[in-house]
């Protein structure tokens, strides 16, 4: 056979190519969707919820408390103004025949050593001092005779009672009303245990001594009862107190300075009488329903968020979830403060 025969003979021979083996095509499978949020994922984010409420209370509270004292400053500035110009008017000062409403704004005390300056308000509960300190029911009203006791937060809320433990013997204290302006001068300051025992006599009520002006220390045993604390004195002073204790249920570690009045005091004016609520050592335990709500509602947000961060993308989950859990944070952190003793 010619070469030409044998080129022509190839080229009608169909060229197959060689036998491949291919595995059968998988089935299309549908898209993952991931289930319900782990434990892990969970447990992170009530770290993270603990967290919030922490960062809420000691950073956001504060400029609450701060708006409320610039609100309640300019309100009793207006009352301390109305006042002193009815005291040049013919028909004298209008004098209150009614206690001070809950609440409301009954001096501005000021302490230069330790740069305070707060409207004391009416009331010691937790809801009330949220806005700043409170002048305990059934004392002596600031700048009146008697003891005035005032209550203050140490923590929480812009703790304007913080610095309490710096103040020393002889550190002044004004406070003004719209009676006009006194000043105390610190007798004693400690740190005591505070007991609900009532004293045994009534000279420990006192804690003065007979003579007139004569301050005699009531503190130096480091342990007092409330009654003694807050009860009536032959003196005329000013009884500032908040907690002592690290631990926010602690209710039983006090800080205490007394400081008697430099001068005459105003006439008295009709006040409230106190209770075992409005003594600043307790917490408002009506609150625990809306504590509850509060915390469901974050306790809900949180997991429709992890549910949304994990089924759709960061940008909408975040632009969904951010302002509700803010919201719910803030309500929480407000209502669970106030299942503490109102001067942490």
């Amino acid at each position: 056979m010619t070469i030409d025969e044998q080129v022509s003979m190839v080229g009608s021979i169909d060229v197959l190519p060689p036998h491949r083996e291919f595995a059968p095509r998988p089935e299309a499978t549908p898209m993952h969707r991931p289930g319900a949020p782990s434990g892990k994922l969970l447990l992170l984010w009530a770290a993270v919820l603990v967290l919030v409420v922490a960062v809420v209370l000691i950073a956001v509270e504060p400029m609450f408390q701060q708006r409320e004292q610039g609100l309640l400053l300019s309100d009793y500035r207006s009352s301390i103004d109305k006042a002193a110009n009815q005291a040049t008017g013919l028909g004298g000062v209008e004098v209150s025949t009614t206690a001070p409403e809950f609440g409301s704004p009954v001096g501005i005390m000021e302490i230069e050593p330790i740069g305070l300056q707060q409207v004391i308000v009416e009331g010691a509960s937790a809801p009330i001092m949220q806005n700043g300190p409170g002048h305990v029911p059934g004392t002596a009203a600031p700048g009146q005779p008697g003891n005035s006791v005032v209550v203050g937060r140490s923590a929480l809320f812009g703790a304007p009672f913080a610095d309490l433990s710096k103040l020393a013997v002889d550190d002044l204290i004004a406070v003004t009303t719209t009676q006009g302006q006194v000043v105390y001068r610190v007798a004693e300051a400690a740190s005591v245990q505070l007991s609900n025992a009532k004293p045994e006599s009534k000279p420990a009520l006192s804690g003065t001594a007979a003579t007139p002006g004569e301050y005699k220390p009531i503190l130096e045993s480091g342990r007092i009862s409330i009654e003694s604390l807050y009860g009536s004195t032959t003196d005329d002073r000013l009884t500032l107190v908040t907690s002592a204790s690290a631990f926010p249920l602690n209710s039983a570690e006090a800080r205490v300075v007394i400081a008697v009045m430099a001068g005459k005091p105003y006439a008295p004016t009709p006040q409230n009488g106190r209770t075992n609520r409005q003594t600043g050592t307790t917490s408002d335990t009506s609150h625990w329903p809306f504590a509850l709500l509060a915390a469901l509602c974050l306790a809900g947000a949180i997991v429709g968020a992890v549910l949304l961060y994990r089924r759709s993308s960061a940008r909408v989950a975040y632009l969904l979830t951010v302002p509700p859990l803010l919201v719910f944070a803030v309500l929480a952190s407000e209502t669970l403060s106030q299942l503490l003793p109102a001067w942490f």
